[in-house]
């Protein structure tokens, strides 16, 4: 199998732009014109929290603002399919009132972490793990990683996600950013590494820590 291709330093700071852009993005609905029509999603630690229509990633996004939020330490039996990648609308009422920042960071992935876990993880999507790589080579995909997690209240959760992008056809009216032209990056997977409490490595390191 060929090497995926690293990214220009342009559509790197591209992408980082318009991720920005979908987090700050307040319309439930609307947020769902960065992802691709048929963006996936696969959990690790959950793998029967998966998606793969941006329709039904929207939906668990609303589901995600009521609380909805499965962790490793449910159980699975009362897990429905849904995603919800980040921290927005999940706080109590009696917190809404202290200060409260959803964080983020967010970087280029290595070439070591080219890898879609393990083929039990990527069923609920009807793919292996070895036709996602190739789906992402042939597709020319490029991943971040993004972590995601609250401070300033106790507690809270903390969200590890590899997202790919895919450059593809973009429809009248879902154009988002600068966008001018009728192609564009959209998301095509959310890849959960982590689901659970913070953990310490939030934060951690160089990388810019983003609202």
């Amino acid at each position: 199998m060929a090497a995926l291709q690293p990214p220009t330093t342009d559509t790197a700071a591209h992408l980082k732009r318009i991720y920005h852009a979908y987090r700050h993005t307040t319309n439930t609905d609307r947020k769902g014109v960065f992802f691709s029509p048929h963006c996936m999603q696969v959990c690790r630690p959950i793998p029967s929290y998966a998606a793969t229509t941006r329709q039904e990633i929207v939906r668990h996004l609303h589901d995600a603002q009521q609380g909805d939020i499965p962790t490793k330490e449910q159980s699975t039996s009362s897990i429905e399919i849904s995603d919800n990648l980040s921290a927005e609308g999940r706080k109590p009422e009696s917190e809404k009132s202290t200060k409260v920042r959803n964080l983020y960071t967010i970087r280029l992935l290595s070439p070591s972490e080219f890898e879609f876990g393990t083929d039990e993880t990527t069923k609920p999507i009807g793919l292996t793990t070895e036709q996602l790589k190739q789906k992402a080579v042939d597709e020319k995909w490029v991943g971040m990683r993004v972590d995601l997690w609250d401070e300033g209240m106790e507690g809270g959760l903390l969200v590890k996600v590899q997202y790919w992008w895919r450059f593809e056809e973009i429809p009248d009216g879902e154009r988002v950013v600068d966008e001018e032209q009728a192609m564009g990056w959209r998301q095509c997977l959310h890849d959960i590494m982590y689901l659970g409490p913070k953990d310490g490595t939030q934060g951690a390191g160089t990388l810019e820590i983003n609202d």
